[in-house]
């Protein structure tokens, strides 16, 4: 630390300063002194030195001085090591060495590298986090998150580098490949577990509704994988509990076989059911842990009836179609009004697509639909006939003073209470396209719940876009835009699935459909977990005018499938409770929830089932490939686990990679210190007390 003194006026003005203190000091000890004939000359020397000293310092104050502090900093580069903490690196056949001697390596390479660079350390799995231990306990492998830290954490640029140390292999999130480029920092890969292709034989999916009906042909799809087994004979069971369901006896041709199997199995019984899928372990086989994979399947007594109504054929009416099929196992029929016409007793609830439309519509079907009560979705579009749908009095009644259409996003409201979505689903159904919304006001003659609400250009507006509502014991939904095509799409390119859209349209359809009466004590929970998932179950309980309210406890009590009971309770928030239950193992649950309110006493039962799906264990084989190409599309470079000293050399020897030097300055005012008063007070005090000992007064 360099340190200096600087003035707000010229150093010139010290000259002026000294003549004065001296001259004002001359007078009072030499010039007429009455201290000649008492003091000798050295003791008035020495009185005359303080005094002088005393008036620089406070002369001197007059100059405004400062000190300026001077700090120098050397900011070496960003090293980050990224290192995959996931399970397959522990299930490889290097398994002992990444367990015990691979951290030290690791730290031994980091450390011959930190005379350069600044070392971080990261894992990932789940999520990015800062590590000193690896454990390679991670349920699995999210390489897009980590690209994602880096992009919003990390400064692009040549002056940080990156070093990935992982196995290629990913199960979360989306193909790395796609924002690799995005960071605009080198990514350096280490490719570690077994690259060299062993035999496995393995369930690579298991596709099928996760409701099914009773006694009904459930049907199932699975994906079979072999390597290096080509002429070997397997065979393949579905079994609940000790009955077999399905069994089958297949060859494998060939040494990268790969094989769809479709086949249907019969429930026997209602509720949440788990078959167990196996495969025949092959002699030889290096992994057993993916020949077995869980079905979890929700077994209902009956299907509902949903139909589809339309005049003309639209791309949204395919995708609900789909969102239904995929997710319920509903029997859904498309009705064009213009041609059939619909029975009403014959459905739970109708998806009514832009009805009245522009072509013209017999008013006999609404005044059907009125009378029967049944529940229905309305979407609203382009070719929706506004004028007629105000006349129908369905309960919705638009306003509009033009013919035009906007964009509009989708913004949840956070009063929405009708059912719930997860967080997730929520997120990526906020980031969908816009639907074309007719430019309007929408007004309810009843009591409405909006779900969402129109974003316009990124504004966030209190125009609906999503709204429930019910007119006298008729259950109504109203979209209001069309477009629904574009969201089942983005869903995909986002997420490799339909899962979001789907939720949205079932849950939609669930609470439509659904007739039941209202119960004062209401749970919301899931009926399928992952072993990884955050398992939250809701609470309401509601008075005698179904108010919300939380005055009493409620109590709940969870057994596992062993009889095991545990107890818990609900927490308080707001009017609703809240209950949490993590880190509990895979299996099949029931429970009981109970209150005491009102002068009854309320119980509802319910089961779920935890999965215990181990995405890791589904493929050991490392993927080299992945890695080399995050390494070119970052312009980084690629090295086996035995290069490590080619990697550290080529950072070491990285002429562009440099340290970079700063300087801190700092200052502060000379009259901010109380030491310089001090100083002062002390000249004038040391002054005076030799003078009165020399004098003797």
């Amino acid at each position: 630390m360099n340190i200096s003194i600087l003035t707000e006026h010229s150093l010139w003005w010290l000259l002026p300063i000294f003549i004065l203190a001296a001259s004002i000091t001359f007078i009072q000890y030499f010039y007429k002194s009455r201290y000649k004939n008492d003091l000798s000359v050295v003791r008035i020397f020495v009185l005359s030195v303080l005094r002088f000293l005393a008036y620089c310092s406070l002369l001197f104050l007059l100059l405004n001085p400062s000190i300026k502090y001077s700090r120098k900093h050397i900011e070496k580069p960003l090293l980050i090591w990224a290192q995959d903490n996931s399970q397959s690196i522990k299930f490889s056949k290097d398994s002992s060495y990444f367990q015990n001697e691979y951290s030290k390596v690791v730290d031994n390479f980091l450390e011959s590298l930190s005379s350069k660079y600044d070392v971080q350390k990261l894992s990932f799995g789940q999520n990015v986090k800062p590590v000193e231990e690896l454990d390679f306990s991670e349920p699995s492998s999210d390489y897009a998150s980590l690209l994602n830290y880096l992009k919003d954490n990390v400064q692009a640029g040549d002056q940080t580098q990156v070093i990935l140390a992982g196995d290629g292999l990913y199960n979360k999130g989306n193909d790395p490949r796609f924002s690799v480029q995005e960071i605009k920092t080198p990514i350096h890969t280490i490719i570690l577990g077994d690259v060299a292709t062993q035999k496995d034989l393995s369930i690579v999916s298991v596709r099928s509704n996760k409701l099914a009906f009773l006694k009904s042909n459930m049907p199932v799809r699975v994906a079979l994988k072999a390597d290096s087994c080509s002429g070997e004979t397997f065979r393949i069971q579905v079994l609940s509990g000790s009955e077999i369901l399905y069994q089958d006896t297949l060859n494998i041709s060939r040494d990268d076989f790969f094989v769809e199997k479709d086949f249907f199995i019969s429930p026997s019984r209602v509720g949440l059911q788990k078959y167990e899928l196996k495969v025949q372990v092959l002699e030889g086989e290096v992994n057993a842990k993916n020949n077995v994979r869980e079905l979890i399947v929700d077994v209902l007594d009956r299907k509902r009836k949903i139909a589809i109504c339309f005049d003309a054929y639209h791309p949204d009416i395919a995708a609900i179609q789909s969102a239904l099929q995929e997710k319920s196992n509903d029997a859904i029929s498309l009705i064009d009004v213009s041609k059939k016409q619909v029975n009403f007793s014959d459905f739970n609830m109708l998806v009514l697509y832009q009805l009245p439309s522009n072509n013209g519509m017999n008013d006999n079907f609404f005044n059907q639909l009125k009378s029967s009560a049944s529940p229905f979705l309305m979407i609203l579009g382009g070719e929706t006939d506004i004028n007629h749908l105000n006349q129908l009095n369905l309960g919705l009644n638009v306003i509009r003073d033009n013919e035009l259409f906007q964009d509009a996003s989708l913004g949840f409201s956070p009063d929405f209470s009708i059912f719930e979505l997860n967080q997730i689903t929520e997120k990526n159904l906020s980031g969908f396209p816009p639907l074309l919304s007719p430019m309007a006001k929408f007004q309810f003659n009843q009591e409405s719940n909006i779900m969402g609400t129109q974003i316009i250009k990124g504004i966030p507006t209190e125009i609906p876009l999503i709204v429930f509502s019910q007119k006298d014991q008729q259950k109504q939904c109203y979209v209001l835009g069309e477009g629904l095509w574009r969201w089942k799409l983005h869903d995909y390119k986002l997420n490799s699935s339909h899962e979001h859209f789907n939720t949205l349209i079932n849950q939609i359809v669930q609470y439509l459909a659904l007739r039941v009466k209202k119960s004062q004590l209401s749970l919301q929970y899931d009926k399928l977990y992952k072993e990884t998932d955050a398992i939250q179950i809701g609470a309401q309980l509601y008075n005698k005018s179904y108010q919300a309210t939380n005055t009493t406890d409620i109590k709940f009590l969870l057994r596992n499938e062993k009889g095991n009971e545990f107890a818990y309770q609900f927490e308080r928030s707001a009017n609703v409770y809240q209950l949490d239950l993590n880190n509990l193992p895979a299996g099949k649950y029931e429970f009981e929830a109970k209150a005491e309110a009102f002068d009854k006493e309320f119980i509802r039962n319910g089961s779920f089932v935890i999965s215990s799906e181990n995405s890791e264990a589904k493929e050991l084989q490392a993927s080299p490939a992945l890695l080399k190409n995050l390494s070119e599309l970052s312009t980084g470079m690629h090295f086996s686990l035995a290069q490590l000293s080619l990697l550290s050399d080529s950072l070491l020897n990285n002429a562009h990679v440099k340290s970079r030097l700063s300087i801190e300055n700092s200052y502060s005012l000379v009259l901010n210190f109380i030491w310089i008063l001090c100083f002062v007070i002390l000249l004038l005090v040391l002054e005076w007390f030799l003078r009165k000992h020399w004098l003797g007064i």
